[in-house]
């Protein structure tokens, strides 16, 4: 699934491209529409312009002067591809909005995980209410990860991929950031000490920072708007590295499963 990283690089990759575009034509095809309020969408959408474009969590928001907002959940495969940049043909797609002379495709996630909602309820929706803090927001620091931490019972791992604390770190990023913080997955969150929680934040940090400067995890289907995979996956620590040697110690890494989550770890170099 795109986390943090991914969902970044395509709001930059976003705005770069299509901030300023008039929507001349939003397609959906009609076996693919289910339920979904296409007529409206089409109100909403058609002849307005997009303004800005903004994440939330693992969520890209896309704002257009009709005072409408298109929110966007990929969930596990969903990809966005821009045809002026892509030089293929777009798997399954489920939603078109037609530019002048390109046009921007979702594809490979169903209609139910796209809105379109009054700009201004955007605060409203409940996926987006109850989002903790962003890691990459100004003034998250580890005073502020010490703050959420506290009296949290639940295990490390299972706080992380929680989005009610912080919004955007997934299953790959939160292995990842556990191993370069040295800390078993199944440390008590409320457990961890002033020089742990500093040392977690660094990771959150440098983690999330390392796959936005490595083009995002491509592990599963997430693609850059010209359909280039990123490199973070091909650094991977201990994710979907069982039996492996750990490249710091050599001990094999193990997989087990955490609120039913796959989570990978060197038992020896994770305390």
């Amino acid at each position: 699934m795109p986390e943090l990283p991914e969902l970044e690089i395509l709001k930059d990759e976003l705005k770069r491209h299509v901030l300023g575009r008039r929507v001349r034509e939003l397609i959906v095809p009609q076996d693919k529409a289910g339920d979904c309020p296409v007529p409206h969408w089409k109100d909403a959408l058609e002849n307005a312009r997009i303004t800005d474009v903004e994440r939330r969590g693992k969520m890209l928001v896309v704002h257009l002067d009709s005072g409408f907002s298109l929110v966007i959940h990929l969930m596990m495969v969903g990809q966005l591809l821009l045809s002026s940049l892509y030089d293929g043909t777009p798997s399954d797609v489920r939603l078109t909005l037609v530019f002048d002379s390109d046009q921007l495709t979702l594809g490979q996630v169903h209609l139910k995980f796209i809105r379109v909602v009054p700009t201004h309820k955007i605060d409203e929706l409940p996926e987006v209410s109850k989002l903790g803090h962003d890691p990459l927001e100004e003034g998250f620091d580890a005073g502020l990860l010490a703050d959420v931490l506290a009296g949290r019972r639940g295990k490390i791992k299972s706080f992380l991929l929680d989005q009610r604390f912080l919004a955007g770190i997934g299953n790959t990023y939160a292995d990842e950031i556990l191993f370069a913080a040295r800390m078993t997955p199944t440390r008590i969150a409320s457990s961890l000490t002033d020089p742990e929680i500093k040392g977690l934040h660094e990771s959150i940090v440098q983690t999330l920072n390392r796959g936005l400067e490595l083009g995002g995890s491509s592990e599963m289907a997430f693609v850059h708007l010209d359909g280039v995979k990123g490199a973070f996956q091909e650094q991977f620590r201990v994710k979907s590295r069982t039996g492996l040697p750990c490249f710091v110690c050599g001990t094999p890494v193990e997989r087990v499963s955490i609120g039913g989550r796959g989570t990978y770890f060197c038992a020896k170099c994770q305390k």
